[in-house]
């Protein structure tokens, strides 16, 4: 087992907390009063300071909440969003319909027919299975009031 994968040591959780700023009170004392003994500790914590750093500039920024609510009541989004919806919905259904028609007009033995039909019944009635999960779960995800 490598460095990477070992667990990592109490001093090392307690320097990734310290970085992160959760350590407090009578906790943080103490290990402040250990950091003034021994330098490794010191030099723990400035290496996660350095990735908290790189992290924060590692990601783009995102926008502000507010851009996002701006953006989802401009008319010319919404219309955008409401032809991009309807286009791929229908787009969707008239490929289907013609593929359907093309395969049951088509000379080609029934076997190869039943078997594309079996795959696109199984398809949709595993997306529908999944539609349907998430429906009846919605209620109970924690995750459905928090705001972005």
């Amino acid at each position: 087992m490598n460095a990477s994968e070992r667990e990592p040591s109490r001093d090392e959780l307690e320097a990734m907390a310290y970085a992160d700023g959760e350590l407090e009170g009578a906790a943080r004392s103490a290990f402040e009063a250990r950091l003034a003994e021994r330098p490794d500790l010191v030099r723990e914590v400035a290496r996660h300071q350095r990735l908290n750093v790189l992290a924060r500039h590692a990601a783009p920024p995102e926008p502000m909440d507010h851009e996002w609510r701006r953006l989802s009541r401009d008319p010319f989004q919404r219309g955008l969003l409401l032809v991009g919806w309807l286009s791929g919905a229908g787009g969707a259904l008239l490929l289907a319909g013609w593929g359907l028609h093309g395969l049951f007009t088509s000379d080609m033995p029934l076997f190869p027919k039943l078997a594309l039909a079996a795959v696109g019944l199984g398809a949709l009635a595993l997306g529908l299975a999944v539609l349907r999960g998430r429906l009846l779960t919605r209620p109970f995800d924690p995750y459905t009031e928090v705001q972005r």
